[in-house]
């Protein structure tokens, strides 16, 4: 459609590669990430960014050193000291929520609301409903929806799922879908991201960092979100603009 859309004068103007103002899917030391909090703020502060969301693992993802209740709270605790430290830079509170195999996430609902973010996603049980896990998930108003198709490059296939009810579930609750800047994964795939982007549905970039040199993979994510023909996506608001969008 590019060569069309450009003789009518209606090239979208799309997400430039300097227009992401903080990532919203990190992981740390207190799962399976290899750098500790404060390094992975420290990075975000280098590369100019507004906002950082912490996101470390829950507890059903075990081999990923998932945190449960009581080393979530503790988590919190020093990012609250981390927050003070660092005021220059926006630090939210959240975690990578498993969406289980009835669709319920792996917090309750009174731990979810002490966190800033919730990143759902499918870890496993990739061979049961996942349109309906991903529908039921999304019911209980999680932040964002990561890697929404499961892919793995080269080594899985995306899981059968109905992304146009995704979609409009997603629209509905609010609820934004993340383009994985991961090498591994670009999930969104460019093809549904144009799906996503005719759909009006949010969408946010997301590195998915389990270090700080995996902060750098959001290029990636920007020009997959190009190929996507993209022209906005939340984390490229500024901090107090993308905090009433995502309603703190």
């Amino acid at each position: 459609g590019e060569i069309e859309a450009a003789r009518a004068g209606k090239l979208p103007k799309l997400i430039a590669y300097n227009a992401i103002k903080g990532d919203l899917h990190t992981h740390t030391k207190w799962s399976d990430g290899t750098n500790t909090t404060e390094e992975m703020i420290q990075a975000a502060i280098r590369m100019g960014y507004e906002y950082i969301a912490i996101t470390d693992h829950s507890k059903s993802s075990r081999v990923a050193n998932g945190l449960d209740e009581i080393r979530l709270q503790k988590h919190l605790k020093e990012i609250d000291t981390l927050q003070k430290k660092y005021p220059s830079i926006r630090i939210f509170k959240g975690a990578e929520v498993d969406i289980l195999g009835n669709g319920s996430l792996d917090y309750s609902t009174q731990t979810l609301r002490q966190l800033d973010i919730v990143v759902a996603s499918v870890h496993s049980g990739f061979k049961s409903d996942a349109t309906k896990r991903i529908l039921r998930a999304l019911e209980q108003h999680p932040t964002i929806l990561a890697h929404p198709t499961g892919r793995l490059i080269n080594q899985r296939d995306p899981y059968p799922v109905d992304l146009d009810r995704v979609f409009d579930a997603a629209k509905s609750v609010g609820t934004a879908l993340e383009i994985s800047a991961s090498p591994a994964r670009l999930d969104l795939s460019d093809q549904n991201i144009r799906r996503a982007v005719r759909a009006n549905v949010r969408l946010v970039i997301n590195t998915d960092a389990h270090s700080i040199s995996q902060l750098g993979f959001a290029n990636l994510g920007v020009a997959q979100a190009r190929r996507g023909w993209a022209t906005a996506v939340l984390n490229t608001l500024p901090l107090k603009k993308f905090e009433r969008a995502i309603r703190l």
